[in-house]
């Protein structure tokens, strides 16, 4: 019995054995998880964004400090008044003469358009103060004038420095005239010109006002 019994324990001890050694014995294999199929959107080594940056300068003229020019006065307008004249030359002027005004600022940052207006018209310088009449065939009570404008500007559109003067100018024939100019600064001086009128002249005070306009356009 007892060697019948050693004889199982034997059995069952190789058996055991070979069911061990066929456990231990796998092959090599590849699991991919089907779940996770790759990349979301498409991934670059590389990135780039742009983003705006943005001011505003706002359009701005200026002409003289203040905005105001100094006045011009001839004084008096010379006249042939000596007992000598002839009756053609009294009381008519003895020439012409000239006068100016200007400013050191005047400008605008945009494209604009300079105009220069009389007040009278063609009229020019007008003497208003008469009142007592004359006769129109030997006398006028208007004196004729022309402006010529001096400053720095180029043509609408350039974008070259500019070193010489610009000039416009309206004439004794014109009530007003205008230029029209790239972005500038400068100075800007007004010259005005009285003409020699053929006609004698009343007595009294001549005058007109200017009006010099800069606008963007």
């Amino acid at each position: 019995m007892k060697f019948s019994y050693l004889f199982i324990a034997a059995s069952v001890a190789a058996l055991s054995s070979t069911a061990a050694s066929a456990q231990t014995t796998v092959s090599n294999a590849t699991y991919v998880n089907p779940a996770n199929p790759g990349n979301v959107g498409t991934a670059s080594p590389t990135e780039t964004a742009d983003f705006t940056i943005q001011g505003t300068v706002s359009q701005a003229c200026v002409l003289g400090a203040g905005g105001d020019l100094n006045d011009v006065n001839f004084g008096t307008i010379g006249i042939y008044a000596d007992a000598t004249s002839t009756v053609e030359n009294v009381f008519t002027s003895v020439g012409p003469a000239n006068g100016h005004t200007r400013t050191n600022l005047a400008g605008c940052n945009t494209a604009n358009r300079m105009t220069v207006r009389k007040g009278n018209g063609v009229d020019g310088l007008v003497n208003t103060t008469n009142t007592g009449g004359y006769d129109s065939n030997v006398f006028q009570a208007n004196i004729p004038y022309s402006i010529a404008v001096q400053y720095t500007a180029g043509a609408v559109g350039t974008l070259v420095p500019q070193a010489s003067i610009s000039q416009f100018q309206v004439n004794t024939n014109e009530d007003q005239d205008f230029k029209e100019n790239a972005a500038w600064k400068s100075g800007a001086a007004f010259r005005i010109d009285i003409s020699d009128p053929t006609k004698a002249l009343v007595a009294g005070t001549y005058s007109d006002t200017v009006t010099v306009e800069l606008a963007a356009i």
